[in-house]
């Protein structure tokens, strides 16, 4: 099984990033593979191929961790090409995180499933939204087109980690969630619930 830990979004927020997309196809229609709708989230943590063996250790240790942890916000910054227009390579928007919560809660989600045999981030959380993955278009007006696109301004309130199973397939991958892992709400780490 190929398994993830995203946050997810709530449907409206979906629908809106969704229409940003219908504009940049409008722009780029060729050479981008976009992110279906559905599957709009943040990855947390990309686990890889697990054996369904340990699911129920990967379901108690992810657990453990989110119930010491307080539910947090992340707004959108701009959406941006990576990285950067004259060697573009995803599309995505750029997420904020002001108390640093998430990265907190990173660092632990990674060295409990590290204790599980899972291999340590080398990079530090880099919260995105990756909305179109570029196969081979080049000179992309990035200005001209990012200033058709209509603001996405939401704040996400993010209550629950999601680990999704996520099957590829020739027209993408399909995502099924497995658990949701709530946040503990009662916790108040520098008042960030």
């Amino acid at each position: 099984m190929r398994l993830f830990l995203a946050i997810d979004f709530p449907d409206e927020l979906k629908a809106r990033i969704a229409r940003n997309i219908e504009i940049l196809k409008g722009y780029v229609p060729k050479g981008i593979k976009w992110v279906n709708k559905k599957n709009l989230h943040v990855t947390f943590k990309f686990l890889g191929d697990v054996n369904e063996r340990i699911l129920e250790d990967i379901y108690e240790t992810v657990a453990k961790v989110t119930d010491t942890h307080a539910s947090f916000e992340i707004s959108f910054k701009q959406a941006e090409i990576i990285p950067n227009s004259e060697r573009p390579r995803l599309i995505w928007y750029d997420m904020k995180d002001e108390t640093d919560s998430a990265a907190k809660l990173f660092k632990d989600v990674d060295l409990a499933l590290y204790d599980l045999g899972f291999s340590k981030e080398k990079r530090p959380l880099a919260l995105h939204t990756t909305i179109g993955r570029i196969k081979f278009v080049r000179n992309i007006d990035w200005e001209k087109i990012s200033s058709n696109l209509m603001p996405v301004e939401d704040i996400v309130q993010c209550n629950e980690l999601t680990l999704f199973k996520s099957h590829l397939t020739s027209s993408g991958p399909i995502y099924s969630i497995l658990k949701t892992f709530n946040l503990n709400k009662t916790k108040n780490y520098g008042g960030n619930i």
